[in-house]
């Protein structure tokens, strides 16, 4: 049985710019939400590599995404990457999109290192997306690749990277040796003009890990249930 989303909280990560502690992001007047990192069908791609799984999955991150959809109402979602986890998951990914775009108008599909060709033939997905100075890419050429982000100063002096694919996480312990997990959100400055943003992974099996970087922080954002927080 798939357990009920948890209730909408959000903090304002920058002006405008909500982050849902269910690990999406939200521009409440440029209308658009985004998540990254689904891997949507990930029990049924590994299971037929050998991996024993429950059936929890893909029930999990339907059911949370449509509580977001239905809670922040965007024009535009924006999924930045690795929508399935692989091509034993094909058919179900396909059919979770069909699904998907009858709740929103517009369906954003940005493409990952995981997305194979069987969901390339059925679904146009692109590299890179654009929002006014916001630009979304799934990260695994490099956060700052020339060739996207090159037409962005022309018009505008300060720009935002948006991507996933690192699986951003944050370990907090007690001083009982009690350990908690938590999928998080980093924000980064790459150049005095450019930030580089990065999403949790929105699949619940993705557990991520500490985020190192040369970059500098600029602040890490830890995303509970029911709470999220700046830690830095």
């Amino acid at each position: 049985m798939t357990a009920a989303p948890p209730p909408a909280i959000t903090a304002e990560i920058a002006p405008g710019i909500l982050l849902d502690s269910r690990r999406a992001l939200v521009h409440q007047t440029q209308g658009w939400m985004a998540v990254a990192d689904l891997h949507y069908g990930y029990e049924v791609h590994r299971s037929r590599q050998g991996a024993l799984l429950p059936n929890w999955g893909m029930g999990q991150c339907r059911a949370t995404l449509l509580a977001l959809i239905h809670d922040h109402r965007p024009e535009r979602l924006i999924i930045v990457g690795d929508i399935m986890d692989g091509s034993g998951s094909v058919a179900q990914t396909g059919a979770f999109l069909d699904n998907l775009r009858t709740y929103v108008p517009d369906l954003i599909l940005i493409e990952g290192n995981h997305d194979r060709s069987g969901l390339k033939k059925g679904w146009n997905l692109q590299k890179a997306h654009r929002e006014q100075d916001i630009l979304f890419h799934h990260g695994h050429h490099g956060i700052a690749p020339p060739l996207l982000v090159e037409d962005l100063f022309a018009t505008h002096p300060q720009v935002t990277l948006v991507t996933g694919h690192e699986h951003p996480a944050v370990s907090l312990r007690d001083g009982a040796g009690f350990k908690l997990k938590l999928p998080a959100f980093v924000q980064q400055r790459i150049r005095p003009e450019m930030q580089n943003w990065i999403l949790p992974a929105f699949s619940p099996w993705a557990s991520g890990g500490e985020y190192t970087s040369e970059y500098e922080p600029l602040a890490t954002w830890a995303c509970a249930p029911a709470r999220v927080w700046r830690l830095a």
